[in-house]
């Protein structure tokens, strides 16, 4: 993996800063696109296009960053443990976005209402919901709805965090895994040079024993 290579401030090879650059404008370009459909988000309130209509939203930016930040690294192009890293590290944009939206909150509930109604701002509670239609000819318990809706958007909040709170677990996991691979290896190395420089002075001896005599 090259994590240590993606993050690291000495590094000077071309991958790494491909990589974090990559990354790093694909994030701020999601922040940006989220903070924009924010404003003018509308969910439609119909059941039948909530949930189709969120999925999309969900996936299309995901799948988009994901795909750009694959071809720009080519991870499979690569050795078997950069390949592992840099696909890994391509799941940071696609991850944020999907943080973004859920702790939001407001577009789940959309895809998890199942009636008909208006989409508004609630003065009390701040939040953006269906008002159902049909209150008045009791159809519909509206206070039920929004009590439903707001747990939707708690839910939906916790599930960011802790989807947060994995990415940046399997992130340290995976640069102290590569940082104690680099550590073994250089150590090996310095093992193998001294091993070569002994054997090369047992040799140079040996040979002027040989030209003594």
């Amino acid at each position: 993996m090259v994590f240590l290579e993606l993050f690291s401030n000495n590094s000077e090879k071309s991958e790494g800063k491909t990589a974090s650059l990559g990354a790093l404008h694909f994030c701020f370009a999601l922040i940006g696109l989220e903070k924009l459909m924010d404003r003018e988000f509308s969910c439609p309130c119909n059941p039948e296009f909530n949930m189709v209509l969120i999925s999309f939203i969900f996936l299309g930016p995901a799948l988009l960053a994901l795909t750009m930040m694959v071809f720009i690294q080519r991870p499979c192009r690569r050795s078997s443990s950069h390949c592992a890293g840099l696909f890994l590290f391509s799941l940071v944009p696609p991850s944020l976005w999907m943080f973004l939206l859920l702790f939001e909150g407001e577009y789940v509930a959309c895809g998890m209402a199942h009636w008909e109604g208006d989409y508004v701002l609630d003065e009390e509670l701040q939040i953006k919901w269906c008002k159902p239609t049909g209150v008045r000819d009791g159809r519909v318990n509206g206070t039920e709805l929004r009590e439903l809706t707001e747990k939707i958007i708690f839910y939906s909040r916790f599930s960011s965090l802790v989807l947060l709170t994995c990415l940046a677990v399997l992130i340290i996991a995976a640069v102290s895994c590569w940082d104690c691979r680099t550590r073994c290896l250089e150590h090996q190395e310095k093992q193998d040079k001294l091993a070569q420089l002994s054997e090369s002075s047992i040799c140079g001896s040996e040979v002027e024993l040989q030209r003594a005599t």
